[in-house]
């Protein structure tokens, strides 16, 4: 590491966590504008020793018309754009440990405060380092819907993190999850080359977005009867394993913000001030990005459910009921 590099402070560190399809990658796009937050980016995955060069390299290839410079929507979500700078999960990090979603071996992903990497861990804060280093950056901010997993593991390595917990209605995220995969493996396996690609190297599961959890047999025989009951028992653990390590860390409570996605949509300008209050950027430049951002929001359509879908709900009310009723999930959970 660069002598510059080993003496930046990872100072409160801001990390998104919720169940997929629940607005964590809007609201890191939000935190990540700031002009004082660092983050992960596409390079990462290419070049994680040395991502000031590949930002520089990214920067010439595009000047020279070798990399594309426009925005494009998200697969995923079509309402928010990105480019080859945007922020990043960078999920295969988790791979050095065995510990990604993109292990197949792995039977449950959940990581408390007893596990340790040493190895690991200093390869973290050097790369931390490095990205805020890049983005001239004090604060670092990261999304990634399977650290719901990791809130235990992450609160020991870093005890001054930030943490917020956005929550959408559990029947809207779970729809919204099971199109979302559905609308992903019909693009890709539309295109060969990419089908090849993503069976061989990066693995076509994983565009099902399903990860192992405390429950992951139960979550695979749901989803045999019906992958919506699968997303179900997903989602419920996310919640309860975020929930339940928030509940038995002593002082962790303080350092958490539950929110609705509903909410911040609906409500952005009495929710995105609050959000900027609790990771202590509340400035001029959080209030500019809130001006932005305020007209692009709105709450999405209401699902249309079909009657297979509808007749489903019962059972997806019951299996998330453990999570929907905690006395630390917020009311939108209802």
């Amino acid at each position: 590491m660069r002598p510059c590099c080993r003496r930046i402070a990872i100072d409160r560190p801001i990390f998104v966590i919720g169940a997929f399809r629940s607005g964590t990658t809007l609201l890191e796009q939000i935190l990540a504008a700031h002009p004082q937050t660092g983050y992960f980016w596409f390079g990462t995955h290419i070049c994680p020793r040395a991502p000031v060069i590949a930002h520089w390299a990214t920067r010439v290839s595009q000047k020279i018309g070798h990399l594309d410079r426009a925005s494009k929507p998200f697969l995923h979500n079509p309402r928010l754009e990105f480019t080859l700078f945007s922020p990043c999960e960078c999920e295969q990090l988790w791979s050095r440990i065995g510990q990604s979603a993109w292990d197949n071996d792995r039977a449950d992903l959940t990581l408390g405060a007893d596990f340790s990497a040493p190895r690991f861990e200093r390869d973290l804060f050097d790369l931390i380092r490095r990205h805020l280093f890049l983005h001239h950056a004090g604060r670092f901010v990261h999304k990634n819907p399977v650290n719901s997993l990791r809130v235990g593991y992450l609160h020991k390595l870093f005890p001054d993190a930030r943490f917020i917990h956005i929550v959408r209605r559990p029947i809207d995220a779970i729809l919204s999850h099971r199109r979302t995969a559905a609308r992903l493996q019909q693009t890709f396996a539309a295109d060969p080359l990419l089908q090849q690609l993503f069976e061989e190297q990066i693995r076509l599961d994983v565009l099902s977005l399903r990860i192992p959890t405390r429950t992951w047999t139960q979550t695979l025989a749901l989803d045999r009867e019906h992958p919506l009951l699968g997303i179900a028992n997903q989602w419920k653990d996310l919640q309860l394993a975020i929930v339940e390590c928030v509940e038995r860390t002593p002082g962790l409570a303080a350092q958490v913000l539950r929110l609705c996605y509903a909410d911040l949509v609906s409500r952005p300008n009495e929710i995105l001030p609050r959000i900027w209050r609790f990771v202590d950027l509340d400035d001029a430049h959080a209030a500019a990005i809130s001006r932005a951002y305020t007209p692009r929001l709105s709450p999405p359509p209401a699902p249309a459910l079909s009657d297979e879908e509808r007749a489903l709900l019962p059972r997806i009310r019951q299996i998330v009921a453990p999570a929907v009723e905690h006395k630390l999930m917020p009311p939108c959970a209802y």
